[in-house]
C-alpha cells in the first residue's frame, strides 16, 4: 500500500531592493591605497568598515572589504577576495562603488567622472542593478 503524500509548496516573497546605479572600477591598487586616493581626489573620508560583506559557500566563507565615509554617501566594495568574485558576471571589475543614497544616473555619472581623474584607476563603468543578474547583488544594498 502506497500512500501518496500531497506536497504543499509555500512561496516566500522577499521584497526586491529598489533599482540602483553603481560603478565598476578597474584598478591594480590594493583597497586601502585606492581609498586614500579617492579621499584625496573627492575630499571624502573613506574608512574601512567593521562589517565586511560575507559570502558563505561550500568551499568556505569569503570576506569582501568595504570602505565608507562618515556621511555614508557611497561605499567602496572589493569585488575580489582570495581569488573569488563577489559579482561573478563582472569578472574584470576589481571594485564596486555603490551610492548609499538613492542616486539617479546623473549623480552616478558625475561620481564616475571624478573617479576617472585618478591616474591609478584604469576604467570606470556605470551599471544598472536591473540589468545585472547576480545573486550577490542584493548584498551591496545596505
Amino acid at each position: 500500500m502506497s500512500r501518496d503524500k500531497k506536497i504543499t509548496r509555500h512561496t516566500i516573497e522577499s521584497p526586491d531592493p529598489l533599482p540602483f546605479h553603481y560603478l565598476g572600477v578597474v584598478s591594480a591598487e590594493p583597497d586601502y591605497r585606492l581609498s586614500v586616493m579617492i579621499n584625496r581626489q573627492l575630499g571624502t573620508d573613506l574608512r574601512k568598515c567593521q562589517d565586511d560583506i560575507t559570502v558563505s559557500t561550500d568551499t568556505g566563507t569569503r570576506y569582501f572589504s568595504r570602505f565608507s565615509p562618515t556621511d555614508q554617501a557611497f561605499t567602496l566594495v572589493s569585488n575580489r577576495s582570495e581569488g573569488r568574485l563577489l559579482l561573478r558576471r563582472l569578472k574584470n571589475i576589481d571594485y564596486l562603488v555603490v551610492p548609499c543614497k538613492q542616486h539617479g544616473q546623473k549623480e552616478t555619472a558625475e561620481l564616475a567622472a571624478l573617479l576617472r581623474t585618478i591616474p591609478e584607476i584604469t576604467a570606470v563603468f556605470i551599471f544598472d542593478s536591473r540589468l545585472t543578474a547576480d545573486r550577490n547583488l542584493s548584498l551591496l544594498v545596505s
